[in-house]
C-alpha cells in the first residue's frame, strides 16, 4: 500500500503541476492510471486526498515558506544572516523572478488543480452519499484554504474552478477579491457541513474537520473586514466562532503537568502528539510519512533553538536557527507571563557541546518549536571541562534525526485564536469590548497565567481604542511564529508602522552598536518595506508570461 500511495502520489504531484508549468511541459508521462479511471473506491479517494495534502507539506507552502520565511519580515523578528539576503520576501528584497513568489503560487494552484480534478473524479456511484459529500468536503477544503492564501498574498487571482489539463486552458484574468473570497467561503461552508468532527470515531488526526472549517470562516471574515475590503463582516466572525465555542468540544489545555498548558500544548506538534481538543487544524508531516509519502518540514530547524553540535551530520537535534526574536516581542510579555519562556530561548549548544545561555536580546531565538532542550538547567551558567559534553534532551520523536528536516507539525488554527478572533471582532462590531471579548481573552490570559485584564491592565478595556492595541499585543504573545502575524499587520494597516517601531527599538538597545555589521543587517526588513509594492506579492513573472489575461500589478 505505502508503494502505491507513494507513486500515485508522484503522478499527482506531474498533474497538479501542469496548472502553472504548462510552458514547461515537452513529454507526456505513461502511466497504468488514467485520470478517468481514479476514484472508483474509497482506497483510491483516500490516496488521492493524501496527494492533495503532500503539496502543503512541501517547503514551498508550509515546510517552510508559509511558515517561516515569507512570513518574516515584522515585529516578531527578523532573519539574522547578515553575509546574504536569502530570505528575500521577508527582507522585501524579492522581485517578479523570485523562487519564493514562484513556488508558492505554483504548489497552490497544484493543490487547487488536484482538488479540482477530485471533484470532477470522484465516482458518486460508487459511494453511499454522506460519504460521497464527505469526501467532495475534504478536497474542498484543502481548495478553499489554498485560494485563501492566494488572495492574501496576490490579491486578485485567476480563479480555476475546472481540472486544467494543458496550457489551452492557462490565459485566465484574475477575478476580484471578493469573488475569490467567496468562493472561498462557498467550500468552507460545504466542508463545514459534511466533514467530520474531530471527536468522530472515524476521524483521521492530521485531517480537514468540520470546526476548523468553521475556524477558518472566521478567519476569511476577519480578513474581509480588513484590508483591503474593509467590509464589516465582525457579526460573521462571531457567528462561526460560537459554533466552535458553544460545541464545547475544543479548549485550551490547562495540563498542570509540564509545567503549563501552553507548553504541553505545543509538544504536541513537535512529538506528534495530537492535542485534538486545541488544535483545530494542523499540517501533519508526520501523517503523510506514515503513508510512505517523503514530506519534511523545517519547523524547529530554520526558526528554532541553536544547535551546532555534531559536525553537520545527521542524528542531532540540529538548527540553523536562522531568525531571532525581535527585543519588540520580548518586552511585550509581562515578567510572570508563562508564554515568554517557552516561545523565547535565551540558550544555544556550541559546537563544542557547551550550552550557553544567550543574554543579548537581539539574539534570542524562538522556542515554540524546539528540537531540544538541556538535561540541567544550570549548564547554561555553566563552562564544562575540556571534552566534556553537556547532556541534553530530545524533545522530536523520530528514529533518526535529520539535519535538516523535522517531523514538528505546524499549527494552522488552533482554539487560542477563536477566543482572539471573537474578542477582536465584538470590540469592532460594539466600537469597544463586550463582556464576552472580555471573558475570552481572560482565558487566553489565565492559561498563561496572567491575572484578568480588568485587575492588571485596567485601562485596556476602557474604550474601542485600547482594547484593540491589547489585541494587537496579545495575538503576537500567545500566535507568534504560527505564520499569521504578516497577513493580521496587513488587515490591520500596521506593517510599516510596526517595522518602523521594531528599528527604533533595535537601535534603542543598550548593546547596539551602528558600526556592527549583524545589527545592521536586523534593520533590512525596516529599510526595505515599501507600502505601494510589499502589501501584496507580485505576479510570478512565468505566470504573466503563460497567461496573456494576467496583466503585472503596476509597480512590479
Amino acid at each position: 500500500m505505502n508503494k502505491n500511495i507513494f507513486n500515485l502520489v508522484l503522478v499527482l504531484f506531474f498533474i497538479g503541476g501542469i496548472t502553472s508549468s504548462c510552458d514547461h511541459l515537452e513529454v507526456v508521462p505513461e502511466s497504468n492510471w488514467g485520470v478517468d479511471e481514479f476514484y472508483s473506491n474509497n482506497t483510491e479517494a483516500e490516496i488521492a486526498l493524501s496527494g492533495i495534502y503532500s503539496l502543503l507539506a512541501t517547503d514551498n507552502v508550509y515546510g517552510q515558506a508559509l511558515s517561516i520565511i515569507i512570513e518574516s519580515g515584522t515585529d516578531e523578528g527578523y532573519y539574522n544572516r547578515r553575509y546574504n539576503e536569502n530570505w528575500t520576501v521577508g527582507l522585501y528584497r524579492h522581485t517578479t523572478v523570485d523562487n519564493y513568489v514562484k513556488n508558492l503560487w505554483t504548489n497552490l494552484y497544484s493543490c487547487i488543480n488536484l482538488s479540482n480534478m477530485f471533484n470532477e473524479k470522484l465516482n458518486k456511484s460508487a459511494f453511499e452519499e454522506d460519504e460521497y459529500n464527505r469526501l467532495l468536503a475534504e478536497a474542498r477544503f484543502l481548495r478553499g484554504l489554498s485560494y485563501f492564501h492566494l488572495v492574501n498574498w496576490y490579491g486578485e487571482v485567476p480563479l480555476r474552478l475546472k481540472f486544467t489539463r494543458d496550457q489551452s486552458d492557462n490565459h485566465m484574468a484574475p477575478s476580484p477579491i471578493k469573488d475569490v473570497y467567496n468562493q472561498v467561503i462557498a467550500d468552507l461552508e460545504f466542508a463545514a457541513k459534511y466533514l467530520y468532527h474531530s471527536k468522530d470515531s472515524k476521524y483521521v488526526s492530521g485531517r480537514a474537520n468540520k470546526m476548523a472549517a468553521h475556524g477558518l470562516l472566521a478567519r476569511v471574515y476577519l480578513k474581509m473586514s480588513g484590508y483591503p475590503l474593509k467590509e464589516n463582516h465582525y457579526q460573521d466572525v462571531i457567528d462561526q466562532c460560537d459554533v466552535i465555542i458553544n460545541d464545547g468540544w475544543h479548549g485550551l489545555n490547562n495540563s498542570a503537568s509540564d509545567q503549563l498548558g501552553y507548553r504541553k500544548h505545543f509538544l504536541s506538534y513537535i512529538e506528534n502528539n495530537y492535542d485534538l481538543r486545541e488544535s483545530l487544524f494542523e499540517i501533519s508531516f508526520s501523517y503523510l510519512r506514515e503513508l510512505g509519502i517523503g514530506v519534511d518540514g523545517r519547523i524547529g530547524a530554520l526558526n528554532g533553538v541553536p544547535f551546532s553540535y555534531g559536525g553537520g551530520q545527521d542524528g542531532y537535534p540540529a538548527s540553523y536557527s536562522m531568525y531571532n526574536v525581535s527585543p519588540v516581542a520580548i518586552n511585550l510579555y509581562d515578567a510572570d507571563d508563562k508564554r515568554k519562556e517557552w516561545n523565547i530561548a535565551n540558550y544555544s549548544y556550541s559546537n563544542k557541546g557547551d550550552i550557553k545561555e544567550v543574554v543579548s536580546s537581539m539574539s534570542m531565538c524562538p522556542g515554540k518549536f524546539r528540537r531540544w532542550e538541556p538535561m540541567n538547567w544550570d549548564d547554561l551558567n555553566n563552562t564544562p571541562a575540556s571534552g566534556v559534553i553537556e547532556p541534553y534532551m530530545v524533545l522530536e520523536r523520530v528514529s533518526t534525526l535529520s539535519k535538516n528536516f523535522t517531523s514538528i507539525n505546524f499549527p494552522v488554527i488552533r482554539y487560542a485564536d477563536i477566543l482572539l478572533m471573537y474578542a477582536e471582532a465584538a470590540n469592532e462590531l460594539n466600537m469597544g469590548p463586550t463582556a464576552k471579548a472580555i471573558e475570552y481573552l481572560n482565558l487566553v490570559r489565565d492559561r498563561a497565567d496572567l491575572a484578568s485584564i480588568e485587575v492588571d491592565k485596567p485601562g485596556a478595556i476602557a474604550n474601542h481604542t485600547n482594547f484593540f492595541k491589547e489585541i494587537v499585543d496579545e495575538r503576537l504573545r500567545e500566535l507568534c511564529f504560527e505564520g499569521l502575524r504578516k497577513q493580521d499587520l496587513i488587515r490591520w494597516e500596521l506593517l510599516g508602522s510596526k517595522l518602523a517601531d521594531m528599528n527604533a527599538t533595535i537601535m534603542g538597545e543598550p548593546d547596539f552598536s551602528s558600526t556592527n555589521e549583524s545589527h545592521k543587517a536586523f534593520l533590512r526588513s525596516g529599510n526595505n518595506f515599501d507600502a505601494s509594492k510589499h502589501l501584496l506579492l507580485p505576479y510570478p513573472s512565468q505566470e504573466v508570461a503563460i497567461n496573456n489575461k494576467l496583466n503585472q500589478r503596476t509597480g512590479w
